[in-house]
């Protein structure tokens, strides 16, 4: 799989119709995560900018096998704290320090093993909420190095 080195686009809602698409692109991507090249000791998340910029849907997938459809942060914490971040969208560059929100509430879809798309909210904090603040900038066609 190739990683697209510019996606600034910004990624369209992911509709009922796409749902094929997802399902095949998120098995490529999850095997991406779960197989990372060797100069990544692992990669959390993958967004679907990082993969297609003609016509990137709105999700991410998970190291977790997860798929996260049209993720949307409704509410977060006041401040921000330190998070060292890379991006494999940049495999030469060193990590950074960059703000995120520790805590963060958010409403998104995934497909789940019974083949079915459910809704989800979800109370984030640490690790988990930097992620998805990370690949939630991705699919908006904001990344960590300028």
């Amino acid at each position: 799989m190739e990683i697209v080195k510019s996606h600034k686009k910004i990624s369209r809602k992911a509709m009922k119709a796409d749902l094929e698409s997802i399902v095949n692109d998120s098995l490529e991507m999850i095997d991406f995560c779960l197989t990372p090249p060797r100069n990544f000791k692992i990669i959390l998340a993958l967004a679907h900018s990082q993969i297609n910029d003609i016509d990137p849907l709105r999700f991410f997938v998970t190291f977790e096998k997860e798929i996260i459809i049209n993720p949307v942060i409704n509410r977060h914490t006041n401040h921000t704290i330190d998070s060292l971040e890379g991006c494999v969208t940049f495999p030469e560059n060193e990590n950074k320090i960059v703000q995120r929100y520790n805590k963060c509430e958010v409403t998104y879809h995934t497909y789940n093993k019974e083949n079915k798309i459910i809704k989800k909210e979800e109370s984030l904090s640490g690790q988990r909420s930097k992620m998805f603040q990370h690949e939630i900038d991705h699919l908006n066609g904001i990344y960590i190095y300028n």
